[in-house]
């Protein structure tokens, strides 16, 4: 594995203006993806991981009072200050982003073929034809069965996990360097769940592609990712390598994800734990650690002062907590 980054993001906050003030959805995190790398972010929904994947690629430009602070440098440069034409030039090309809801994210009124090759066209100096003959090598690569024939239907005459097919296909269009997949396999059902991420695993290992992998499914986590981050209210928690987080996670929220995992050993009279309360409201956030209020090990301090984001000692961990020690005397 690689360790030069591909993808380095520095004190990102992605911040919004409302009627209750502004508020921080991504708040000041910090994350690397080398080249070949596939890093998993988790949490549970309104942690802010969709806002700090649409920030990579500054997706949420358009969207009136909007403001970026921090750096997200990709192959050493900041992403932040290019120009909307410059941008434009990196979307798709070097950093391509998949979504969980394919059927809207195509257009009904256009055919497979005609999608893929407008994709690729946009970027490309190429004919008709012989982008037609490239979309149809994509949806072979994803696994598309007679890609002949199917570049010529319409996203309705197809199902949900070929769909997100060939928004992989459309994804990969332009061999970018890093593909972004944002909850992929949601609203799909187990078994092309576990078809697509194979796909990624696939695509990562052949292609060398880096995939940062934005999803709430620890299992998922563990089965395709190198590296981990968990994010809570804006911010990040806890990162380590996978088999290290799962082993020896050093945050409370951490565990209750894991805990809340359903183990096909489990004593199945008692029911699964859950982490106990809600995320906090962006513009209601609690003065400490923004985990203290839900949290069983929270003190005085943690509900006045934020810890920082550091590394544990004797491992390859860094957590947002101050009192890892107590989950470690409680999971021990």
């Amino acid at each position: 594995m690689a360790n030069q980054s591909l993808l380095e993001i520095q004190s990102l906050r992605t911040s919004f203006h409302t009627e209750a003030g502004i508020v921080s959805a991504v708040d000041g995190i910090s994350l690397k993806i080398g080249a070949g790398e596939i890093v998993g972010v988790v949490g549970e929904s309104g942690c802010g991981k969709s806002v700090t994947a649409q920030s990579i690629l500054r997706l949420l430009d358009e969207k009136a009072l909007t403001s970026y602070e921090g750096e997200v440098r990709f192959n050493g440069v900041d992403l932040l200050k290019l120009s909307q034409r410059q941008m434009r030039g990196v979307r798709g090309n070097d950093i391509s982003m998949i979504f969980q809801d394919p059927l809207s994210s195509l257009n009904p009124l256009l055919t497979i073929g005609e999608q893929i090759t407008e994709t690729i066209r946009s970027h490309r100096k190429t004919s008709k034809k012989a982008a037609l003959l490239e979309a149809i090598g994509l949806l072979q690569l994803t696994g598309i069965p007679s890609p002949e024939r199917r570049v010529y239907e319409y996203p309705h005459q197809l199902s949900g996990g070929m769909r997100q097919r060939v928004m992989i296909a459309i994804a990969l269009a332009c061999e970018p360097k890093l593909l972004i997949a944002d909850e992929p396999t949601t609203a799909l059902d187990v078994t092309i769940q576990a078809q697509i991420m194979d796909l990624l695993v696939k695509l990562n290992k052949e292609l060398g592609m880096s995939v940062l992998l934005i999803t709430h499914d620890l299992g998922v986590v563990a089965e395709v990712c190198h590296k981990v981050a968990v994010m809570y209210a804006g911010q990040i928690v806890e990162t380590a390598d996978v088999a290290t987080l799962f082993s020896n996670s050093q945050h409370p929220y951490t565990a209750g994800l894991l805990h809340s995992i359903p183990h096909i050993d489990r004593d199945r009279s008692k029911p699964l734990e859950a982490v106990r309360g809600f995320v906090p409201a962006l513009h209601q956030l609690p003065k400490g650690c923004r985990f203290a209020p839900r949290c069983l090990y929270a003190e005085d301090q943690c509900l006045s002062d934020m810890p920082e984001l550091e590394a544990k000692p004797g491992i390859s961990s860094m957590a947002r907590c101050w009192h890892s020690e107590k989950l470690q005397r409680e999971e021990a």
